[in-house]
Order: C-alpha cells, then sequence, then structure tokens
C-alpha cells in the first residue's frame, strides 16, 4: 500500500493513510501551522460565506476494494485562502448530494497554476477538503473531514507556497452550516456536452 495525501500533515489522533489508486497526490511544500479558533474563525467570517464562483477541470471516479472514491479538481482566480477553504467545503458537500461515495476529495488551484493531473501536488494546491461520510470505513480517517489551506497568494505561475492551515472539525460545520449556496463548479465539460445534445435534437428529421 502506497500512502497518499501525504502532504496532509495529519493531527497527532489522525494519519490518514489511502491507497496508490489516488497516487497523484503529494507532500506538500509548507509546513502546517495550527492558528486559535478564535483568530481563525475570525478570518473565516469575512463576506462571500459560501466561497467563490469555481470551474470544474476534472472528476474523477475510482472504485478500491469495495469503495467508490470521488476526486474534483477545481480552479478559482487569484482567491484568499479563506475563500478558497469555504469553495472547497461547499463544493464537497454539493459533491455529496449529487454522487455517493464512500470518499470525496475536492482540491482547488489557481487559475493560473498548472492543470495536469500529475501536477496538481505541492505548491499548486491552493485549498483541500477530504470528507468521508462513514469515517471508520477509511483506512486512518478517524473525522468525516480533513480541511486545509495555503495561506499564501498564488504568484504569476499559480504556485503557493505560504504555510498550511488546517480546520478543526467544528470550524468545518460552522462554515458549512453559515453557506447560502450549495452549488458545484461550473463544468465546461458538462456544457459542452448539453449543447452537443440540444444540436442534434434541433437536427433530426421531424416524425422521429
Amino acid at each position: 500500500m502506497k500512502a497518499i495525501f501525504s502532504r496532509l500533515r495529519p493531527s497527532k489522533k489522525l494519519v490518514v493513510i489511502l491507497s496508490a489508486a489516488l497516487s497523484v497526490s503529494a507532500a506538500s511544500g509548507g509546513a502546517a501551522v495550527y492558528v486559535g479558533r478564535d483568530k481563525l474563525m475570525a478570518r473565516l467570517a469575512e463576506p462571500s460565506p459560501s466561497g467563490l464562483e469555481c470551474t470544474t477541470i476534472r472528476t474523477l471516479k475510482l472504485d478500491h476494494n469495495g469503495q467508490r472514491w470521488v476526486r474534483m479538481h477545481v480552479k478559482t482566480d487569484r482567491a484568499s485562502g479563506p475563500d478558497r477553504i469555504r469553495t472547497a467545503l461547499r463544493v464537497t458537500g454539493a459533491l455529496s448530494q449529487k454522487e455517493k461515495a464512500d470518499l470525496y476529495q475536492v482540491v482547488v488551484l489557481d487559475a493560473a497554476g498548472p492543470e495536469e493531473r500529475a501536477a496538481v501536488r505541492g505548491a499548486a494546491i491552493g485549498a483541500e477538503v477530504l470528507f468521508g461520510p462513514g469515517p471508520q470505513s477509511v483506512t486512518g480517517m478517524e473525522e468525516p473531514f480533513r480541511a486545509s489551506y495555503n495561506d499564501g497568494t498564488a504568484n504569476a505561475a499559480g504556485m503557493f507556497h505560504g504555510k498550511i492551515v488546517r480546520l478543526q472539525l467544528d470550524d468545518v460545520r460552522a462554515l458549512m452550516s453559515a453557506m447560502e449556496d450549495r452549488s458545484l463548479c461550473i463544468d465546461p465539460s458538462a456544457a459542452a456536452t448539453e449543447g452537443a445534445g440540444a444540436d442534434e435534437a434541433a437536427e433530426a428529421p421531424a416524425g422521429h
């Protein structure tokens, strides 16, 4: 078994070790920093409680040892760390309503960052959420949520070089309960598919 999501620096009570089926994740470029809850929540209680508009890059659906894992990579444009994590949490919630899975992962990238699947790692990641509805069924995941964001600003190449801020479970719940919007990101591939279907219907001969 290969440890994945190893860039997440877990709490002392939790070491998230998952399978090589999601092996594109890698070590984070920044050390984790734990901040006081009051200070963190004050920063996260800024405008846009539901996060920002975002665009879906890809959605991966994987079966592993009888479990279903869904991973989504999305991007936002020049968002702050708190906005990125709110966006990731919103999308995770919406994704869990749309897809049934044992584990969900949402990764937020900068609009200027790399989009290739193998490049979604380390400093390219602006925020990330792992959600396991039944955490005991996922090896090493004792809590339903693991949420973190990079507090740095993306550079011209869309890379983040700040420190990693991790949210506690109570903070995650508070943020999600305050959300007014529960939507997914804009998905260009889905829009293209719907457009192609509409064109085919319009071109179909009468009576068919």
